[in-house]
């Protein structure tokens, strides 16, 4: 089956795949570096691949949006959200649906430590990278200190590097 329109042209500048059929419903994983990609290139690229174990987006388009969409990836191990300003605290009940992550780097966008009181159900998180505060804001390290051990307490086999 011959794809169509934006859903052809997409395909095409991804994998150079010009039939349906070739379109992979699984991918090892999924990279963007300093990319135009927003929530709307993450959507036609979920919207066919429900299974992965890596997305790597560090400066994209990407929103909350788009993180409410990569909630919806099976298997998905590892997350880097890494350096973006509209990725905030409201997509934590999406990232909080990703129970197999292992890895997860919020670095650098709107969601710090005091935020992740609401991710309970990422048992098997092993690994988060989290901005301590705000830039430009400075915090006293006790306070980012006590922070972190409220942060341990909701995720206790997780470590976590706060940084500014």
């Amino acid at each position: 089956m011959k794809l169509k329109g934006a859903e052809k042209q997409f395909w095409w500048h991804f994998a150079h795949i010009t039939d349906s059929k070739q379109i992979p419903t699984e991918l090892p994983g999924f990279t963007s570096i300093d990319s135009t990609d927003d929530d709307e290139y993450i959507a036609m690229l979920l919207a066919k691949v429900s299974v992965m174990q890596s997305i790597y987006l560090k400066e994209t388009n990407v929103t909350d949006e788009g993180v409410k969409l990569i909630s919806n990836v099976k298997q998905l191990k590892h997350l880097t959200l890494m350096k973006h300003e509209h990725i905030t605290k409201a997509s934590l009940p999406y990232i909080n649906r990703l129970t197999e992550l292992e890895y997860l780097d919020v670095w650098k966008t709107q969601i710090h430590l005091e935020d992740l009181t609401v991710l309970t159900d990422l048992k098997n998180l092993k690994e988060l990278h989290i901005s301590a505060h705000d830039e430009g804001v400075e915090m006293d390290r006790d306070v980012i200190l006590e922070k972190i051990i409220k942060a341990e307490e909701t995720l206790p086999n997780c470590i976590i590097y706060a940084s500014s």
